[in-house]
């Protein structure tokens, strides 16, 4: 999603829903410290349920390496990142009762 497709899903979420929280921050990726991802954050509520949306930019994957143990078992997963392009992606979330957030798909937002 570009940047002009996020600004235009936030505001006609921000005139249907008000927007509660609005964050942009930076993390480091856990399996390679020497990248980070970029997220920005809006939560709002719809009918009496939280939801989550993310807007995450981060490395491009070139290659993905599989290390296996001694009996054949995958043991972890290496990723390969490329130092100067960036892919972004939108995910979106449902909060559950219990406080934990969900990963759902834009669909199951929209049907609630």
């Amino acid at each position: 999603m570009n940047e002009k497709n996020w600004d235009e899903l936030t505001m006609r979420i921000d005139d249907m829903y008000t927007i509660d929280v609005r964050n942009k921050f930076s993390e480091k990726l856990p399996d390679n410290p020497k990248f980070s991802r970029t997220i920005e954050r809006i939560e709002f509520e719809k009918d009496n349920t939280k939801y989550r949306i993310d807007n995450v930019e981060s490395p491009t994957i070139l290659d993905k390496k599989t290390i296996y143990h001694h009996r054949g078992a995958a043991n972890h997963v290496e990723y390969i990142y490329d130092p100067e392009e960036t892919s972004k992606k939108v995910i979106f979330y449902r909060q559950m009762p219990d406080g934990y957030w969900n990963e759902i798909t834009p669909e199951e937002m929209l049907s609630d």
